[in-house]
Formats: C-alpha cells, structure tokens, sequence
C-alpha cells in the first residue's frame, strides 16, 4: 500500500516518530478531515466566526502534523489495528453485544 510505504520512507529517513503508524496517520487524516467547528457555525449562519474557526482548525491541524514528528515521547496505548479501523463498517455482528 501506498501509504505504508510512505511511512516506511519516514521512519527510515528519521522524520516521523518511531511508534506512528500507517493506522494512526489514517485515523488521523480522517479525523482532521472534519470540521465540526466550522461546520456547526456554518449551520448557524455566523459567518462573523467563519475567519477565527478557519484559523481554529489550522491551529489543530499543524498541532496534530507536530505530534507525528520524531523525537517526541512514546504514545499512549497499543496501535490501532486493522479490526478497529475496518470494524465499523462491519454489520454482521450482533448489536447487543455491543450494548452491554
């Protein structure tokens, strides 16, 4: 995959953090893809925000894009795994397992 290739070239070129990976900056991506920020004040109309939530969101962004790289203090937790990621789009397990 295109991806996993991308974050092998940044771990061998020493620029993103060790225990990133392919997962995470997909989660990631996905993540910061939404806007709900912008989004909730464009549904209010309150376009005098507009500027200072579109600001708001870069600030988050280059945040996160800073996380990524080398040098910072290991994560907390496990990787995500492929389940995780996948699962959500799963139907065929039984919905009450999953109230409890």
């Amino acid at each position: 995959e295109l991806l996993d290739a991308l974050i092998e070239r940044a771990h061998a070129a020493g620029v993103l953090r060790a225990d990133a990976t392919a997962l995470d900056v997909s989660l990631l991506v996905e993540q910061l893809g939404k806007s709900p920020l912008v989004d909730q004040l464009g549904r209010q109309g309150r376009t005098d925000l507009d500027a200072a939530a579109r600001n708001a969101r870069a600030r988050v962004i280059a945040i996160a894009l800073d996380g990524l790289r080398a040098g910072h203090p290991p994560l907390p937790g496990t990787p995500p795994t492929a389940e995780l990621f996948s699962g959500r789009w799963e139907h065929d397990h039984d919905s009450s397992a999953r109230s409890h």
